[in-house]
C-alpha cells in the first residue's frame, strides 16, 4: 500500500526497532555464554524495548493529543471570527434596510403631498376630512 509520499514515523519507528530486537536476540544468541546467561540477556533487553516502546507510545499519545486540542482551539477562534463577521453584517444590513425604509416613506409623503396639491378639489376634499376629524 502507499501513503501518498507521506513518512509514516511511527512505523519507521517500529521498523528500527523490530531490527533492534533482531539484532540484539541474534548477537546474544552466538556470544559465547551459557544459555541461562543468554536467556536472562535476552529477557532483560526485551523488558527494556518493551519499556521504550511504552514510554514512545505515550510520547506519541501525548504530542497527538496536544496537537488536537490546538486545532480545536484554532476551530473555535476560526469559527468566532466568522459568526462576529457574520453578526457584523447582518447588524449593517438591518441599517441599510431602515434607512431605505424611511427614504421610501419620505418619498411617498412628497409624492403624495404633490398629487394633494396638484389636484384642488382632492386637497380641498382632504382639509375638509381633517377638519371634520379633529372636531370630532
Amino acid at each position: 500500500m502507499s501513503n501518498n509520499g507521506q513518512n509514516n514515523g511511527l512505523g519507521m519507528i517500529f521498523a528500527f526497532f523490530t531490527g533492534f530486537m533482531a539484532g540484539a536476540v541474534i548477537s546474544l544468541l552466538y556470544a559465547p555464554t551459557s544459555g541461562r546467561e543468554t536467556r536472562q540477556k535476552i529477557r532483560d533487553k526485551s523488558i527494556e524495548a518493551k519499556d521504550r516502546t511504552v514510554e514512545l507510545a505515550q510520547q506519541t499519545s501525548e504530542s497527538a493529543r496536544q496537537s488536537a486540542q490546538h486545532l480545536m482551539e484554532q476551530g473555535r477562534e476560526s469559527v468566532q471570527g466568522i459568526v462576529d463577521s457574520g453578526k457584523e453584517r447582518i447588524q449593517e444590513a438591518g441599517e441599510q434596510v431602515k434607512g431605505a425604509v424611511e427614504a421610501g416613506r419620505k418619498v411617498s409623503a412628497d409624492v403624495r403631498a404633490k398629487i394633494v396639491n396638484s389636484i384642488p378639489s382632492v386637497g380641498a376634499a382632504e382639509e375638509n376630512e381633517e377638519e371634520a376629524a379633529e372636531e370630532a
